[in-house]
């Protein structure tokens, strides 16, 4: 359309809209003609005002229209008509100003480190604390539904130079575990996105371990838990642990001494064989004192399922020692600081070092395992008390049984085994204590027996 024509345009009663060219329009109004910016974004129409007709020259409108398209070639909605505004000096409307807040509200609840909040809580403490250390650090500002794998690849990045404990004198270089972890973290977080919130977009979904180890450049390595093979060292273990003076044993200084729970929890621990992460949730209510079990829900087991844990002899002492100190004992069998769940490190980092390094809590059950079968126990009670899994699903559909008497044989076993040194230490006192009080004896006097 010449500007000719356009001149030519008259009101006919109503508004009504002419086309100049592409992008570019004028409007006929009541008093006065306008030329209008129209273009899609999004399957979304944006309408602007470039100004009136008579404010500027058909040459330089359409220099202005083609200035705003090329510029917003690349842009989405919002972008856009952002542009438009700040190009144009349009100030924004009512409705423009609400829906901005309502986006910016939107956005601010799924920022990462503000709607990962609710999941973290259905973690452990130590998952818990990964996720703060990394994920939110790094990711936390990020819209959770705009994280791309690009954006995740340079996340393992940053992760494998990121000391979180500067005051740790020793840093570990190879990260690839943590890694690991994490991407295991942040999918389990995106399955919960999309079944809490629908949000469907994963970054991590596809991405394997071996595709991270290729794009980080080295190789994530497993290692295993120390584990002692020799049933003496864990006899020596044993005897060093029912050695430690408690604060139940101390008059002064409590506060240097073991609680009495952490060393009751490291005594069950060998005596049961159960996970460091399942013992450390065991509560009194669980206790069945008739049948002489623990019945274990499926919430605190590694594999989700129920479990019925038999009490051997020495099992069921320490738990009547606790109960009687306890009198009227509730919630956690084995408590922390506070009467909280006790810290995955504590019972740990305790084996450790009175077994001399030689082996760690999760250590233990590989030492239950390798011992009980060398001595000719059979293999599928042993796995079934580890909590493994050693059938296929026909098997285990067939399968009715947990085997609980027999495990319970066999943790008395293993109970005779461990205890030995203890139970060899208590025979010697015993005996000094009958020969210390036996009446003396002079010369030309007879045996009173």
């Amino acid at each position: 359309m010449t500007l000719r024509e356009i001149k030519a345009l008259k009101w006919n009663g109503k508004r009504e809209l002419y086309r100049v060219e592409q992008g570019l329009y004028v409007e006929v109004l009541k008093n006065k003609k306008v030329y209008r910016l129209l273009t899609k974004k999004n399957g979304k129409q944006i309408k602007a005002t470039l100004c009136d007709f008579d404010e500027m020259s058909l040459t330089d409108v359409k220099k202005l229209k083609d200035k705003i398209l090329l510029s917003i070639r690349d842009m989405d909605y919002n972008e856009t008509t952002e542009l438009i505004r700040k190009e144009l000096g349009i100030r924004e409307s009512k409705r423009d100003k609400v829906l901005k807040t309502k986006k910016a509200k939107e956005r601010e609840k799924f920022l990462l480190k503000n709607i990962i909040q609710e999941f973290l809580v259905t973690r452990t403490r130590q998952e818990q604390n990964r996720i703060q250390n990394y994920i939110i650090r790094l990711l936390g500002d990020k819209d959770v539904r705009e994280i791309t794998k690009r954006d995740i690849i340079d996340f393992f990045q940053k992760v494998k130079t990121l000391n979180v404990n500067p005051k740790q004198t020793t840093y570990q270089s190879n990260k690839m575990a943590t890694i690991k972890r994490l991407k295991n973290n942040l999918n389990l977080f995106y399955k919960y996105l999309y079944l809490k919130y629908d949000v469907e977009h994963n970054p991590i979904a596809n991405l394997t371990m071996k595709d991270i180890e290729r794009l980080l450049g080295e190789k994530y390595q497993v290692t295993h838990f120390k584990a002692t093979t020799n049933i003496t060292d864990i006899q020596e273990l044993y005897f060093n642990i029912w050695q430690l003076k408690t604060d139940y044993d101390v008059k002064s200084n409590k506060h240097k001494a073991t609680s009495i729970y952490t060393k009751y929890a490291l005594m069950f621990l060998i005596l049961s064989a159960l996970r460091n992460g399942t013992l450390r949730r065991l509560t009194w209510d669980m206790v069945n004192w008739k049948k002489e079990v623990i019945e274990i829900p499926g919430e605190i087991t590694k594999t989700k399922k129920d479990f019925r844990l038999p009490l051997s002899n020495t099992m069921r002492k320490i738990l009547e020692d606790l109960k009687q100190i306890e009198k009227h004992p509730k919630g956690l069998i084995f408590k922390g600081k506070n009467g909280e769940v006790m810290s995955e490190n504590t019972l740990n980092a305790k084996i450790k070092k009175l077994s001399d390094g030689k082996t760690t809590a999760h250590g233990i059950r590989s030492t239950f395992s390798t011992i009980l079968k060398e001595r000719g126990e059979n293999p599928l009670y042993i796995e079934e008390q580890l909590m493994h899994v050693v059938e296929n699903k026909v098997g285990q559909a067939y399968t009715r049984t947990d085997y609980l008497e027999q495990r319970r044989h066999l943790l008395k076993t293993w109970a005779f085994f461990v205890t030995a040194k203890v139970d060899s230490y208590l025979e010697k006192e015993k005996e000094k204590e009958m020969l210390k009080n036996m009446p003396k004896i002079t010369d030309g006097e007879e045996f009173p027996f």
